[in-house]
């Protein structure tokens, strides 16, 4: 029996909550403090609790078209591994039982995580000096391909994973590193599966049979993100997440040429797009979900917002606050108890614990 309204709100606030990808160390880097209430964005300490989200993976993002990848990625792990040490009621998450102790003690929990791993090169211990910064898990690429993988969108140049790609998954997995295939290709990300045998995740992404976008995975991809004991996580970016969105999107990008390369244009942007694009509604989020679960099973599906990396949320999401509306929007689909805290965190949690034990 699927919960109530009320009963579905109960259990969001009782229950584990872990989301598989956020961006609120870009904030960091900008000089704000997500230990108070910030204006604007999606994330901060405040609106967390209000929200009931227990941590997930807070990934340090990293622009390939800007010089010095490695030194800007150790640089965004050590200001979000300073805020987490710091910032009374964060744990920052080593091992897995870090996970359990942040949710004893009533504390959020923090995976540092590196999006793009451009840092890295064609130097293994670039990775280890990663893992010692802190990151536990590592996005493989962004929206360019590395020197070692391809990303979704963009023509590939490796055919997927090239060999020494291979000893980055690997090396990963033995350091004790989730391997994250959001933004890689889809043989990329098949690759990283089998290498990996274990460990890995799709942090952000969306279903491609309900949306066709290179962002999103194909069934095939999900379940073997199943078989191997992964997840996805689904995300809540409308261009992602809607064809007809995505397009009008992609032409408004086009159209201002913006370039995103500082703060104050970012912002503007963000301004521009929700401004003048109608974004769909809560209903086409939840088809995403829907659709990962069926292929993939209840043990297969997380949440993935990607807050604060995006400009945009459907409609009847504000921000990290409105996040139990999309449990009582489940429930209201018929999803059972047991179901929506698989999805809710003890799916990310299981595949978590794992990848931080190491291979």
């Amino acid at each position: 029996m699927s919960p109530t309204a009320l009963d579905a709100r109960t259990l969001h606030r009782s229950g584990l909550v872990l989301d598989g990808h956020n961006d609120l160390a870009l904030r960091l880097l900008e000089g704000d403090d997500p230990a108070h209430r910030l204006e604007g964005g999606h994330l901060d300490l405040p609106r967390m609790r209000e929200g009931g989200l227990d941590g997930g993976i807070f990934a340090v993002w990293v622009d390939p078209g800007l010089g010095e990848p490695l030194r800007r990625t150790l640089a965004g792990l050590e200001r979000l591994r300073g805020w987490a040490d710091r910032t009374a009621g964060v744990r920052r998450v080593e091992r897995g039982a870090d996970l359990d102790a942040a949710r004893t003690a009533g504390e959020v929990a923090v995976v540092p995580g590196v999006e793009g791993g451009y840092g890295i090169e064609d130097d293994l211990s670039a990775l280890d000096r990663m893992y010692d910064a802190g990151a536990r898990c590592l996005t493989l690429t962004w929206m360019r391909p590395t020197d070692w993988a391809d990303a979704a969108g963009p023509e590939p140049v490796h055919g997927g994973l090239t060999r020494f790609g291979r000893k980055v998954v690997e090396r990963a997995r033995t350091l004790g590193m989730a391997v994250d295939v959001s933004h890689a290709s889809d043989r990329a990300a098949e690759a990283a599966i089998e290498v990996a045998g274990g460990g890995v995740l799709a942090s952000h992404s969306g279903a491609r049979a309900v949306a066709d976008h290179p962002r999103n995975l194909p069934d095939e991809l999900i379940e073997a993100l199943a078989a191997s004991g992964g997840v996805v996580g689904v995300v809540f970016f409308p261009a992602y997440l809607d064809e007809a969105y995505g397009r009008a999107f992609g032409a408004l990008k086009a159209e201002i040429g913006a370039d995103l390369s500082t703060r104050a244009q970012r912002r503007a942007f963000d301004r521009t797009v929700r401004d003048r694009l109608e974004v769909p509604p809560l209903s086409r989020l939840v088809e995403h979900v829907e659709r990962v679960r069926r292929v993939a099973g209840p043990g297969g599906v997380a949440l993935g917002s990607d807050f604060d990396g995006v400009p945009a949320l459907p409609r009847g999401l504000r921000d990290v606050r409105d996040l139990p509306e999309l449990t009582v929007a489940l429930a209201g689909a018929g999803w059972s108890a047991t179901d929506l805290t698989a999805f809710l965190g003890e799916n990310l949690r299981r595949v978590l614990v794992e990848a931080l034990e190491g291979a």
